[in-house]
Parts: C-alpha cells; structure tokens; sequence
C-alpha cells in the first residue's frame, strides 16, 4: 500500500512538471531533464553517417512505418536482419535505432531529419534503458517524461499516426539495479499513456525471463541485446499489433 502511494504521488509529480513544459516553460526557465533537452552524436562518425542516411531515406518519402529506438532496435540490422526482412521488408519501414541513444537523441533527430516528407502511418518506439545503467537524481521519472515527449513529438508530426509503445525491455539478473530502474519506469507508463489516442503500449518482458528471472543466452547474449531467437520472439509477439495499425495482414516467422 504505502509503495502504491509512493509511485502514485511521485508520478502525479511527474505529470504536473510534463504539464508546465508543454504549457511553455523552457530550457531557459526551468532546469528541465536531460531527457527533454534535444542532443545529437554529430561528433561521432557512425552516428552521424547513419543519422545521414535516415535523413537521406526519409528525403526519398514512402515511409509507412518507423522503427525508433537504441541499440536494441539498431540491432534489427545486425542480429535480426533476417527476420527484419521478414516482418518489415515490404511494408516501406524505416530503422532509427541508434546505439547508445537516449529519448533526447530520439527528439533530436526527430527534429532534424527532413519528417515533413512522410507521412507514416505507424512507429514503433522502444527507449530509456541507456539513461538507466547509473542513478541520477529522478531518473526514473525523467525517463518516463522523455518517452513522453517522443510520443508527443511523433503526434505533433503526424497527428494521425498509431504508436506501439513498447515497456523498457529486461536487462541482467533480477537484482541488478538496471532492471529495477527500468521497471520502474514501465509502472509508471500506463498512467502516462491512459489518455492517449492511437497509443497502443505493450509489456513483453515475459518473453525474455526463465522461471527464475534469469534472461537465457540464446535470448540475449549480453542480457541487454537480443540475438537472432530473440527478434524472432519479439517479431512474432508484437506483429498482430504492428499489422493492425498498417492495416496489413500479420505475419508468425517461421510457419
């Protein structure tokens, strides 16, 4: 009970400082969180070549669905290809997932890329684990404000565009403070999504987890990347919500 009270009133702290930023409150006004601070990598190379080529692909327009994240969705292109392909290849999908990228490089580059030229149709957003690894003051609460702000940032864009917002995946071991900052984060999502339109938010932590809550190697080699089985699991768990909001027909990799 008194844990329930606990993230009821931090959370309730956490809208009311989300409703002073959008009311018009700026970096200037305010100390506001990192997480809402837009920042780019431009000084490091693969980042700023991959930020060329969204750019350069989002330019050319066709763009029905966006894939926006970290390394975990970066890794679609490396240890998911195959199934990337599977799942995405025929549905105009573009990959921003960016290693070592928090929701301000998500904002960032949200605002750079030339997004006037599409109009998706859907994005799926997976971010925060990166701002996790260490405490920091409010770091769950700022977290969560982050991933808002890129939702809001995606409907500001495309006012009719579905998001599946997807829960900070599992990392490690059970104690680590990694997964307990993240869970924390993930309780506080459905309060900030509630009233959202065309906001489809979806836990699929189970899919990583042993009966001991132990994160199997063949699910994710470093307990924080999934390999080739693991986007095989995520593809196939998420792909009827993904389908849906394209208005396609699902597809189960590997029938």
């Amino acid at each position: 009970m008194k844990q329930t009270l606990h993230l009821t009133i931090r959370f309730a702290l956490v809208l009311l400082f989300a409703a002073l930023c959008v009311s018009g409150i700026h970096a200037q006004d305010a100390a506001l969180p990192r997480t809402l601070v837009p920042d780019n990598k431009m000084d490091v190379a693969w980042w700023k070549a991959r930020h060329e080529a969204n750019c350069a692909r989002i330019a050319q327009g066709n763009v029905d669905l966006l894939l926006i994240g970290d390394s975990i969705t970066h890794g679609w292109d490396g240890a998911g290809k195959e199934i990337q392909e599977f799942f995405y290849g025929d549905r105009n999908a573009v990959n921003m997932g960016f290693g070592g990228d928090q929701p301000q490089h998500v904002l960032w580059r949200l605002n750079d890329a030339p997004m006037d030229k599409i109009q998706p149709k859907a994005a799926v957003l997976l971010i925060g684990i990166n701002s996790l690894w260490s405490a920091w003051p409010n770091c769950e609460e700022n977290v969560a404000l982050g991933i808002k702000a890129c939702v809001d940032k995606l409907q500001s864009l495309y006012p009719n565009i579905k998001i599946l917002v997807l829960e900070i995946f599992v990392t490690h071991g059970p104690e680590s403070g990694s997964r307990t900052r993240a869970m924390a984060v993930n309780d506080m999502l459905p309060e900030v999504f509630k009233d959202y339109k065309n906001v489809r938010l979806l836990d699929i932590n189970d899919l990583w987890l042993d009966a001991d809550g132990n994160i199997p190697k063949n699910l994710m080699r470093d307990g924080v990347h999934p390999g080739r089985e693991g986007y095989i699991l995520w593809g196939n768990r998420v792909d009827a919500v993904v389908a849906e909001m394209l208005g396609v027909e699902a597809k189960t990799f590997g029938k």
